[in-house]
């Protein structure tokens, strides 16, 4: 296991847990403030997907 794999699963982890705090709403937000919730939670969700994608691409394809 890589330093590489290890970020991953911690990404991943993080991600499951967005989910949860979306799916669960914690903090029992309403209307605009329950949106603006879940899109800080997905935005934060979608960069974590693009690290995991950049973490797994080829050495090949890595610009130096």
């Amino acid at each position: 296991m890589t330093n590489y794999d290890g970020w991953t699963v911690v990404l991943h982890e993080m991600i499951m847990h967005i989910q949860n705090f979306v799916d669960n709403n914690p903090m029992e937000y309403e209307g605009k403030e329950l949106e603006a919730y879940t899109t800080g939670l997905g935005m934060v969700s979608v960069l974590a997907r693009q690290m995991i994608r950049d973490i797994q691409r080829e050495k090949a394809d890595v610009e130096v």
